[in-house]
């Protein structure tokens, strides 16, 4: 389907319109605040051409899309535009404090991620020309080209004030007026002179502060400002909105931010760069390798956003950065690195296409395809990227690897390690290869591949490592699960296995397990294997319109049995009676904990129950 037709699809399946409070979009991934979790139909927005999966995450609904992802975003904002459901400011109460600290973080940089990346890379391409004396940073030429480079993050409260009005749903001209005012050229200048500590208004004390590259005094001067402005809406009459309404959100609010707020945030700031750096400082080493090797999992979550504060603090006060950019780096590298071992070992074409057209963006810092796609389906290549990036990590935080500009942790962002006079790049590009070569030797020594896979030729036991031996629980003809008459099984949403059409109306154990499911019509049952493969047998089609007719049920849930054992027996007759269905699915209800389940019988093959093996669950 073409992005119109995938827009529409998702918001169709997460409920409608109505159900979506906001929406934005990151770098592959469409996010969405939402009403009511149980309106979105999450297995079917998976299943859609197009979706690369979709999550509940830090009190967001996420749905990854890839490298389309903004003409997707273009087509959902279209269709949603004036209709998304006002949300105010108060419904955080529905979140745990966690997760809207990480959604309130996450939609205010999301949206202006494009400035700021921009104008880190352009920093990058500046300090590559400076060090191999293609430019010099006296001349007219770099003057002019800093200007361009540094004004987004010397004006960032101005970015940061716009977005986080959008997020808060209040006023963006008065926010944005906000940001002038902590910026405003006479509280600079007495902050940089430091003759003039703090000024004198009704009674208040303001501090003479720069807030050049801060992101949470705006922040919370912002979401005070939402308030201010929700409140004052309800005394000021509504024929005296456009004129009484913005005068009281100034004149109450930026006082507030300026007396109390504003120095509050840059405190947080700055006790955050001083953690961050204090930990780097006692245990760099240490420090380091878990970060780098938690990073993928920390990105997936969400909670990178979290540390965007504390980096741009340091990036303002030291010129630099020594945790999140330098360790999302060498774990995206990491990340490269065991995708592109995952195209060299594995024999499967089409794993292959995946694996090669994610290694690209991933190369360049977009991981989610090389994640989502390729390591974490796979999961072996996923542990190896996370060594690699623990390895990577581990020298970043021996040797104090600094990034000196905020880019996209990819190829392009290494001339930002440029510093003349010092080993800096030399460490970092040390720690960039050993992330990138140990996710992909990693990857080559980790057994997981999935071999050469056909429609009709099962992979034979020795092909693959069994997690435990599945005798068939009935007698009959083997059938592929895609043939089954109810789509819910055939398109595989229960599970994956194949179908039966049986020959004698009885139901026995395929492997020792226990009972964990029972119907009272006792068309159907679930059983778990001592190793953990949960099955379902289902007798026939739409057979629990029968009532229990036919059918006879013989162990209890909860019940230990042994491979071969009587579950329950059936009537044929009365089933073929009723016009019913015979085809009866077999199916690995818990198939996402597997690599894959395959069939090792072929199709039109018959089986006796209880004797032969007919599924394999994959490690």
């Amino acid at each position: 389907m073409n992005h119109r037709e995938l827009a529409e699809q998702i918001i169709e399946k997460m409920g409608g319109s109505t159900n979506i409070s906001q929406s934005w979009h990151c770098i592959t991934r469409l996010r969405f605040n939402i009403g009511s979790k149980d309106k979105i139909k999450i297995d079917d927005i998976k299943e859609l051409d197009g979706v690369m999966g979709a999550q509940f995450q830090s009190g967001q609904f996420q749905v990854i899309i890839g490298s389309d992802v903004a003409d997707v975003y273009q087509e959902v904002s279209d269709l949603l535009e004036g209709k998304e459901k006002a949300k105010e400011t108060g419904q955080a109460g529905k979140q745990n404090m966690l997760d809207f600290v990480f959604d309130v973080i996450s939609g205010i940089f999301t949206p202006i991620l494009a400035a700021i990346t921009g104008s880190g890379l352009l920093k990058g391409i500046m300090a590559l020309l400076v060090f191999f004396n293609l430019l010099s940073d006296t001349s007219s030429t770099y003057i002019v080209l800093n200007g361009i480079a540094d004004a987004t993050f010397h004006f960032l409260p101005f970015l940061v004030g716009f977005s986080a009005a959008n997020k808060f749903k209040t006023n963006p001209s008065i926010a944005v007026a906000l940001a002038g005012i902590l910026m405003y050229p006479t509280f600079m200048a007495n902050a940089a002179g430091g003759e003039i500590t703090s000024l004198k208004f009704i009674g208040l004390t303001i501090p003479m502060n720069s807030y050049a590259s801060t992101v949470i005094p705006i922040i919370l001067g912002v979401l005070l400002l939402s308030y201010v402005e929700k409140y004052a809406k309800k005394i000021v009459p509504n024929s005296l909105t456009i004129i009484f309404v913005p005068l009281i959100s100034l004149l109450v609010t930026a006082p507030i931010m300026l007396a109390f707020i504003a120095p509050l945030g840059n405190l947080v700031g700055t006790y955050l760069e001083m953690f961050f750096t204090m930990l780097f400082d006692v245990a760099g080493p240490l420090a380091g390798a878990l970060m780098g090797g938690l990073m993928p999992l920390i990105v997936i979550t969400g909670m990178h956003y979290a540390f965007f504060p504390g980096t741009f603090a340091s990036l303002d006060k030291f010129g630099y950065d020594i945790m999140l950019l330098p360790m999302n780096l060498v774990a995206n590298l990491a990340q490269a690195g065991a995708t592109l071992g995952v195209f060299f070992k594995t024999k499967d074409q089409k794993m292959k296409q995946v694996a090669i057209s994610a290694f690209i963006p991933a190369l360049f810092g977009i991981t989610e395809p090389a994640i989502y796609g390729v390591t974490m389906k796979l999961k072996k290549p996923f542990y190896a990227s996370m060594m690699g990036g623990a390895i990577g990590g581990a020298i970043f935080g021996t040797f104090a690897v600094k990034s000196f500009s905020f880019a996209v942790p990819g190829a392009l962002a290494i001339p930002t390690y440029l510093e003349k006079g010092s080993n800096n790049f030399m460490f970092a590009l040390i720690g960039i290869l050993a992330s990138f070569i140990v996710g992909f030797v990693a990857t080559l020594i980790f057994k997981f591949d999935l071999g050469e896979e056909t429609e009709q030729t099962p992979i034979s036991s020795k092909e693959v490592k069994k997690e435990s031996k599945i005798l068939s629980p009935l007698s009959g003809t083997v059938k592929s699960l895609k043939e089954c008459p109810d789509e819910t099984f055939a398109t595989e949403i229960v599970g994956k296995g194949l179908g039966v059409i049986p020959e004698e109306g009885l139901v026995v154990a395929p492997f020792d397990g226990t009972i964990t499911m029972t119907t009272p019509t006792n068309h159907a049952i679930g059983i778990v294997s001592d190793t953990g493969v949960e099955m379902l047998v289902h007798v026939g089609i739409d057979t629990v319109s029968l009532d229990g007719n036919g059918f006879e049920r013989l162990v209890e849930e909860g019940q230990k049995v042994s491979v071969g054992d009587s579950l329950l027996t059936f009537d044929i007759e009365v089933i073929k009676r009723h016009q019913l269905s015979l085809y009866s699915p077999i199916v690995i209800t818990n198939t996402p904990n597997y690599l894959d389940v395959v069939p090792s019988v072929k199709e039109n093959e018959r089986v006796s129950r209880g004797k032969e093996e007919v599924l394999m669950v994959v490690n």
